[in-house]
Order: structure tokens, then C-alpha cells, then sequence
């Protein structure tokens, strides 16, 4: 680590969610090595996730998951420090904005900082298809006056202090594959499934399929994913997929409890 750098920085954790992510954590983990203190939160990895992050000089703990909202607000309640920097494992801090950050602590006028993250999709980063611009929650906070939605996916923030966005963007290298991005889609339309029935909302197959249809032609055409090409395309299909399995999953899901 950057010794000179760290002890010019006030109390600072960064934390990183994991779950069977060996193959990232390294490059993650080593891009925050400017903090003073990195904490992986491990949600059950049965991979070389713990090992790989204890050797790079991690704390870690373990965390058990129960949506996104929920497991990012029982991780904040484990760390101490003032400010929090968060990234998961598939983001890089850029020093673009590693180096904005630690200016921006020297002196913050604001409780929280959302930073723009560029997602790349097979190798290629995503500039339009409503994934970029992308400010979800913020990668750097003050403890004591933020905490997530209680949302089990697309987790959103509440803070009583003032929001203010930073100029550098991180990377986010979640679907270098295909197969990644499918797997996304089931998880994200489990979680979703759940959402929905504790909401008591309709569903039906003809409204999932209704509601899915939107969702490729708002990715596609309304937010230009057009200009992504065929990129653009896929990302059109996965909100499809994801959207219309939320329902099919949510009926099978009701129809498995009536049957209690």
C-alpha cells in the first residue's frame, strides 16, 4: 500500500460484497490499495475468494445474504470508520478517481459521492442501452448519515446529509461472457420474484410478457441501445428475459405455497 497516502487520509474503510469471485478479487482489491483499510465481506464463496483477499491483506468477514438492501446495511453495521468507500468485486477504482476521492477528503462538502460507473460488455464498454450514464449508490459516504433501501435487487440509498457527484468514473467488468450475463438475469428475476410477492402485486403471464416487451424497447429504442449495436441488442433481450422470468418465477413461486 501507499503508506505516505494513507496516513494523509482521514478514517476510511472500503468495503467489496463478495460471493465466489476469485477470479476478480485480486485486480479489485489491488486498485484500492491507496485506502487505509479494506474489508471483503464474504456471503458465502466456496471458491478461493476468502484466501485470495486475506493474502492481499484484507480483513474479512463473513456476512449472510438476504438481498442486496439488507446485506449492505448489515456489512456497514461490522465497520467503524467515518467514511466508507464501496466497489464490488467485478468494479476498479480508475486512479482517475482514486486520486479525486482522496482530494475530496481532504476537504468534503457533502455526506455522500456517486461516481459514474462504465460497464463493459464482452470487452467492450456500454455507452448508451440506459447503462451509461449509471450513478446507482454512492461509492463514498459517511457512515453515520447513510444507509441503503431495504430492496433485495437495485438497492437505492438515504442519506440526511447533501449528494454530489464526482467527475471520474470506475470500471465494471461483471459480463465478460455470455453465460455471466444469463446468470445475472436468473439471480436478478429470483430476487425480483420475491419482491414482487411481498409487494402483492399482479401477475399473470400475459402481464410479464406485456411488462418484458417494455423493457426491450425502452432499453433498445427509448435509451438508444441501438447505438450500441448488437451489444445494444443483448441488452434489450436480457431485460426481456429478466423481466418476463420475474413473473413466470413469481407464479410458480405462489403457486408452490398455495400447495402448503
Amino acid at each position: 500500500m501507499q503508506t505516505e497516502t494513507i496516513k494523509s487520509l482521514p478514517d476510511l474503510t472500503a468495503y467489496i460484497m463478495t460471493k465466489n469471485e476469485e477470479h476478480c478479487i485480486a485486480r479489485c482489491i489491488q486498485a484500492l490499495s491507496w485506502c487505509p483499510k479494506i474489508v471483503v465481506a464474504d456471503t458465502g464463496s466456496s471458491d478461493k475468494t476468502k484466501e485470495i483477499a486475506k493474502s492481499l491483506g484484507c480483513a474479512v468477514i463473513e456476512v449472510s445474504f438476504d438481498g442486496f438492501g439488507t446485506t449492505r446495511n448489515r456489512i456497514l453495521d461490522h465497520l467503524t470508520s467515518d467514511w466508507v468507500l464501496c466497489f464490488d468485486a467485478d468494479e476498479v477504482c480508475t486512479p482517475e478517481l482514486a486520486e479525486e476521492i482522496q482530494e475530496t477528503l481532504k476537504n468534503p462538502s457533502a455526506s455522500a459521492y456517486l461516481a459514474n460507473r462504465l460497464t463493459f460488455l464482452l470487452g467492450k464498454p456500454v455507452l448508451h442501452s440506459g447503462w451509461n450514464p449509471d450513478f446507482r449508490h454512492a461509492v463514498l459516504f459517511k457512515k453515520s448519515e447513510y444507509r441503503y433501501t431495504y430492496r433485495k435487487v437495485h438497492e437505492g440509498f438515504t442519506t440526511s446529509g447533501r449528494v454530489e457527484k464526482l467527475k471520474s468514473s470506475f470500471r465494471h467488468y461483471s459480463f465478460p461472457t455470455v453465460k455471466t450475463l444469463m446468470a445475472k438475469e436468473m439471480q436478478y428475476a429470483d430476487l425480483g420474484a420475491d419482491a414482487m410477492l411481498a409487494k402483492n402485486k399482479k401477475i399473470g403471464m400475459f402481464r410479464g410478457l406485456g411488462h418484458a416487451s417494455w423493457a426491450f424497447c425502452r432499453h433498445f429504442f427509448l435509451r438508444r441501445g441501438f447505438l450500441d449495436g448488437w451489444r445494444g441488442f443483448l441488452i434489450g433481450v436480457s431485460a426481456f428475459h429478466t423481466t418476463f422470468y420475474r413473473y413466470v418465477i413469481a407464479m410458480e413461486k405462489l403457486s408452490e405455497s398455495s400447495k402448503k
